[in-house]
Parts: structure tokens; C-alpha cells; sequence
């Protein structure tokens, strides 16, 4: 059965073959798309100019989902929502934040994993998950139907550990990051980033030439319209589309100005003063009235939320507002129905509550979570955009 990536509103690898990978031209998406980002970080934009409401749904909390790891993806199927926190579990909740079931359990036997890195939906509804070295396959109800793929990138003349991944448009797979060289030098400065593997798990091409050790972020692959969009590896300021033809462009480009370094032939990233420029972009998604996305700058972490309607860029601290008193943006895990979803800790959203103004907690509406139990499970910060 040919297989295509089901697109989703929620969001949320390296093979070193040498010899049988060919570099790709990535060919601008359509023209007039560098977008300006005029950022100054001592002059941010408070949370109220953007966001409309926040609504938090605590997730239920009991032996059976609670959560043993920091989440790192989070994704929405059918109304339910899916958490990885990466390795350990596959949680699913309703939209009340009632538990539902756990996909799958961590061993070795059959539909068990090791390591689980990412998870995705297919066209034919079911959910595959990346384990280390294989790739299996469950219903939506959480029953095993098979191990999909079985493979091994680990070897003396290369290294791939991949960390996320999405269905191609012809069958295949694309394939993302985790590169170590293992202790063999003769691979430093070969290889890929990305690599478009066919059924039988064979490279038929290879994107984004790596020359340093970058590539381990997870969740590089988010779903708009008819299209997978890329987030790149690190000082590169592009947003990439996979079209259905497989072909790949860049949609954006983002202009950082004199925060944004300028790579050319001679870039190398060891001389780099990182405290000088951003670093990179993460978390890219799209939809039809805006993108997010968030990005570093002398170690600290920022939102960015850009209206497609009014072209305004409104940037956000990850750290407590400059003033102590004004609720922050969290860290985005996805986007539902052109709300952001972001996945607090109990005791961190009391420590935010605890900092804040009166006035603050009021406008938002928080007074009833001051005295959450620490012990419990994350809870979901919804914020609806204002756009």
C-alpha cells in the first residue's frame, strides 16, 4: 500500500553513505519571501498585544499516565492528543485532559521500544513511532501490528542515530539528525543532514551537507496544507517545504539583520562568537493567519509570532518579563486551531504565579491554579492568539 504523511494541525536522519548520496538543489519557493525581523531584546513585546485569552487544562494525574520525563513533542489526532516525552512513553488525553491510553511500553519484545525518538500518523490511521534502529507500527487504539523497518546506520565507515522522521510522498522516509562521529575522523565534514530513504530503507538522496557536528534537535518535520516544513540546523535562517513531488525549496528566509550571521565559503563554526548572533531557529509552524517560531540569542531563548494578515512581528521573552509582573509566553510545544499550546510544570506555572501581579493573574484568569499540587502531572497553557 503506497503510504503518504497525513497532515495534521498539531505539530510537532543522518545516513553517512558515501558514495551513494548526491547533494540536492534547494531552490527558492517563490520570490519576495525574506521576511525582516526587527529585533531588539530590550524592546519585546508584552504578552497582551498578541494573545487574546489563556485557558489551562491540567492533565490527569495517576499511576497509569504519569509522566516520568520532560515531554518533548506533542501532536493532535481525532480530537485526542499524543505526548512523547522522548524514550520513555506515548501518553494519549482527551481534549479535557482526561488519560486515555499509553501506546505501546519501553522494552524488547514485540511492540515494545528502546528509545522512542518521534511518532507519527499515516494515511491509513495508524501511528508509527522511530525506535532505535527500527520503526513500528500500532493502531490508534494502541494495539501492535508490526515492525515496519528494521535498520543499522552504525557501522565503520558511518555513523546515523536518527531522532526524527516523517513519511515521504513516494513510499520512503525522510530522516533527521543525531550525528556522532563515534571517534572516526575520517567522517568529519561528509555526510548530510537529511537523507530521503526509499521501502527498503536504502539513501536516494541526501540534503543540507554537513560539515560539523549539528543535527540532534528533535521534531525538525511539521505539517501545512499540502506540504512538510523543515526546520534547519543551526545559523541557518531558511524554513524549507517538501513538496508532494519530494522536491524540496525554501519557503522563508529571515532576515536577523545585524543579530543574523552571514554564512559564505569561509564559515566556520568553531571561530564563532555565538554570543554575538542567533543561532538558529526551532519550532517552526505555520498556519493560515500566522508562524512561530522560537530562537537563541546570547543563551537566552525568544518566541517570535508574525501575522501573515498585518505583516507585524511581535517577539516575546522565554525568561520572566523585564518588569516581574507580566505573564510570558512559554515554550510552544504546537499549534491547534490557531491557538499555541505550551506544557507547564505545576510548580513552575505556581513560581509564575507567585511573581506576577495581581492585576496580571486576574486579567488572565489564573487565580484558581495558584494553589495547583506540585505533584501532579504538566498542565496545558492555551494561548489564543489575538490574529
Amino acid at each position: 500500500m503506497k503510504h503518504i504523511p497525513y497532515i495534521i494541525s498539531f505539530s510537532f536522519l543522518l545516513f553517512l553513505n558515501q558514495g551513494c548520496s548526491k547533494k540536492s538543489n534547494v531552490q527558492p519557493f517563490e520570490a519576495g519571501q525574506t521576511i525582516p525581523v526587527l529585533f531588539d531584546p530590550d524592546r519585546l513585546s508584552l504578552l497582551d498585544s498578541f494573545i487574546d485569552s489563556i485557558t489551562i487544562i491540567p492533565l490527569e494525574t495517576n499511576d497509569n499516565c504519569l509522566f516520568r520525563q520532560a515531554i518533548m513533542q506533542v501532536k493532535e489526532h481525532n480530537g485526542l492528543i499524543y505526548f512523547n516525552n522522548f524514550t520513555q512513553q506515548l501518553l494519549v488525553f482527551d481534549a479535557e485532559g482526561n488519560f486515555i491510553r499509553e501506546i505501546g511500553s519501553r522494552g524488547q519484545g514485540p511492540g515494545e521500544f528502546l528509545d522512542m525518538r518521534d511518532f507519527i500518523f499515516t494515511s491509513d490511521e495508524t501511528i508509527e513511532i522511530l525506535d532505535y534502529r527500527k520503526i513500528e507500527r500500532y493502531t490508534l487504539d494502541g494495539k501492535y501490528i508490526e515492525t515496519v523497518k528494521r535498520f543499522d546506520f552504525i557501522g565503520k565507515d558511518f555513523y546515523c542515530n536518527p531522532v526524527s522522521f516523517c513519511r515521504s510522498f513516494s513510499n520512503g522516509y525522510y530522516l533527521w539528525g543525531g550525528m556522532s562521529y563515534g571517534g572516526n575522523e575520517k567522517l568529519r565534514g561528509s555526510g548530510y543532514l537529511m537523507y530521503r530513504m526509499n521501502e527498503d530503507m536504502k539513501v536516494e538522496e541526501g540534503f543540507f551537507e554537513k560539515k560539523y557536528g549539528d543535527g540532534g534537535t528533535i521534531d525538525r518535520f511539521k505539517y501545512y496544507q499540502d506540504k512538510i516544513l523543515i526546520t534547519p540546523s543551526s545559523f541557518n535562517y531558511n524554513i524549507y517545504q517538501i513538496d508532494p513531488d519530494d522536491s524540496i525549496r525554501i519557503r522563508y528566509t529571515f532576515d536577523f539583520g545585524k543579530y543574523g550571521y552571514k554564512i559564505g565559503e569561509d564559515f566556520d563554526i568553531s571561530n564563532i562568537a555565538y554570543e554575538n548572533y542567533i543561532t538558529g531557529i526551532t519550532d517552526f509552524h505555520e498556519t493560515d493567519h500566522f508562524f512561530y517560531f522560537n530562537f537563541s540569542y546570547q543563551k537566552y531563548g525568544y518566541s517570535l509570532l508574525y501575522s501573515k494578515a498585518t505583516g507585524q512581528t511581535f517577539i516575546n521573552s522565554l525568561r520572566p518579563a523585564s518588569n516581574g509582573k507580566e505573564l510570558r509566553l512559554f515554550l510552544v510545544k504546537a499549534i491547534y486551531n490557531d491557538r499555541l499550546i505550551a506544557l507547564l510544570e505545576p510548580s513552575s506555572l505556581k513560581f509564575e504565579l507567585n511573581r506576577m501581579s495581581p492585576e496580571n493573574i486576574k486579567k488572565w484568569g489564573l487565580e484558581a491554579y495558584k494553589n495547583i499540587n506540585d505533584e501532579d502531572n504538566p498542565v496545558l497553557m492555551i494561548y489564543k492568539t489575538k490574529f
